[in-house]
């Protein structure tokens, strides 16, 4: 069965970060220019870093890049190795801000700028601050991007404060893996797998240290660059059902997404919601329903995935919910429909 391309094409992240994956590749030895021409892009595609590529472009480069090297801790490798500045206007934001605490809600604040793929949440957790990463299905199937991500996390709080910084926790999505001493020796800290989503726990004490080089007039100009890069994608003029179908992407792995929260993710009242996707003749489980079919021919893709994974990667409580919507949508079972 042909695969459905599921990252909406506005969906897009910069090109630095495939920058940044290629520079990683290379240097373990594997070919550049073979890797770029393996997922349909060019050298002049990427020769801006600042230029926007969608992410599905993104997803196939971890793909060719894990197939390629075979590391089971990839995201792991590739997320320690990244300092702020290479991070480009958003990384000279937070190597610029006051403290930890600065930097991590300006880093909240521009993620997507980096990447419309991603969002996090912080919160407070007693004397401890959360971050929850919410990702796209495609990104959390391939288990390294989210493990990139977190581990970037980590890398930015020790760059730019000068100190070795240590989580108090992390939890990540992927299962467990064989060298769990690696994710210990670089977190320092109890790591848990197989989790709903990625999340990792500072500690006050660690976030409110003074970054290296604190520079409140820099940083005043460089959060108006990065508010004038973000208004564009904060602004782009889409359909409700364009809408819902971005928040829900980021609801799936925690269960069956609900209409009054996407709601509310939206800004709008429920009634809101339902008149709008109404007059563009849809509805909220229709929207569901679809962008949960469009994501399971994407995520069977990955024989790596069990089909009890890519169930919980689309919010269904039982494998066998999964396989029955399977079978309406295309005729065959979800195990068929891999063959």
């Amino acid at each position: 069965m042909a695969s459905v391309t599921v990252i909406s094409h506005e969906i897009t992240q910069l090109a630095r970060l495939s920058l940044m994956l290629l520079d990683y590749a290379a240097q373990q030895g594997l070919d550049r220019a073979q890797l770029i021409r393996s997922i349909g892009l060019s050298e002049e595609d990427l020769n801006d870093p600042d230029s926007r590529v969608k992410t599905a472009k993104g997803v196939q480069l971890w793909r060719a890049v894990d197939e390629a090297l075979g590391d089971p801790a990839l995201g792991l490798h590739v997320g320690a190795a990244v300092e702020a500045k290479q991070l480009g206007l958003v990384g000279y934001a937070i190597f610029h801000s006051r403290d930890g605490y600065s930097a991590l809600h300006r880093f909240a604040r521009y993620v997507r700028i980096l990447s419309e793929a991603v969002q996090f949440e912080v919160d407070q957790a007693g004397r401890n601050t959360a971050i929850t990463w919410h990702v796209h299905p495609a990104l959390t199937a391939l288990r390294h991007p989210v493990e990139a991500g977190v581990t970037l996390l980590v890398a930015l709080a020790r760059d730019i404060t000068g100190v070795h910084v240590n989580p108090v926790r992390v939890d990540l999505p992927g299962p467990r893996p064989e060298m769990l001493g690696e994710y210990q020796s670089y977190f320092e800290c109890p790591v848990t797998f197989g989790q709903p989503t990625a999340r990792v726990e500072f500690s006050h004490e660690h976030l409110s240290l003074p970054t290296r080089a604190p520079d409140e007039t820099l940083v005043a100009y460089l959060d108006d660059l990065a508010t004038i890069k973000l208004n564009p994608l904060e602004d782009r003029d889409e359909s409700m059902t364009e809408a819902v179908r971005r928040t829900l992407w980021t609801m799936l792995p925690g269960g069956r997404p609900d209409l009054w929260r996407t709601a509310e993710e939206l800004g709008v009242s429920v009634r809101t919601l339902q008149r709008r996707l109404g007059e563009e003749q849809s509805s909220f489980s229709r929207v569901l329903d679809e962008l949960r079919r469009d994501l399971s021919s994407e995520l069977l893709t990955d024989r790596k995935l069990s089909i009890s994974e890519v169930a919980f990667m689309l919010g269904y409580s039982e494998p066998s919910a999964f396989q029955r919507a399977y079978r309406r949508w295309f005729g065959v079972s979800a195990r068929r429909g891999v063959a």
